[in-house]
């Protein structure tokens, strides 16, 4: 049963299997006095699949279900998130307009270095280096408060 992907259902659906055959009375008729493994086998891909349509079947209205899908996002992971991301766009903006329009180049567009390089007729190594420390200055300035929201510290995460 758990072939058919089943896992925790598995004995739920023999046991369904096993009642259905026996009200059925589809013993006496198709197979005689013993059920093969053959027989056995549809019998439980069958009570498997009807299971799974009563599953997908379920009619949920839409405003209840954006509501729950809504709530099963963890709100604090979430602002957290939209912390860190403002505050990476402004220690971007804080930079000088070259260092910027290069790294907002490189995150934002996902260039790579030789398309840069090609769009703006800046070397590669140039390029390179220049988002190189780029993301040590973002690492130095926000790496901590990107440890904490991996550690899921997200109350030590700050708002400046």
């Amino acid at each position: 049963m758990k072939t058919f992907g089943a896992k925790d259902l598995a004995e739920d659906i023999v046991q369904d299997t096993y009642l259905r055959i026996l009200r059925l009375n589809y013993v006496d008729r198709f197979v005689g006095e013993e059920v093969n493994k053959g027989y056995m086998w549809m019998a439980l891909k069958s009570v498997y699949v009807d299971h799974l349509r009563k599953i997908k079947m379920q009619e949920v209205p839409l405003d209840y279900s954006l509501k729950i899908a809504y709530e099963e996002i963890n709100n604090d992971e979430h602002n957290a998130e939209k912390i860190i991301y403002d505050k990476i766009d402004r220690h971007i903006d804080s930079w000088d307009w070259y260092d910027s329009m290069l790294f907002r180049l490189y995150k934002d567009n996902n260039f790579s270095l030789r398309d840069i390089a090609k769009k703006t007729g800046i070397s590669v190594s140039s390029i390179f280096l220049t988002i190189k420390s780029c993301k040590q200055d973002l690492k130095n300035k926000l790496g901590e408060d990107y440890e904490d929201y991996l550690n899921k510290d997200y109350e030590w995460i700050q708002k400046r």
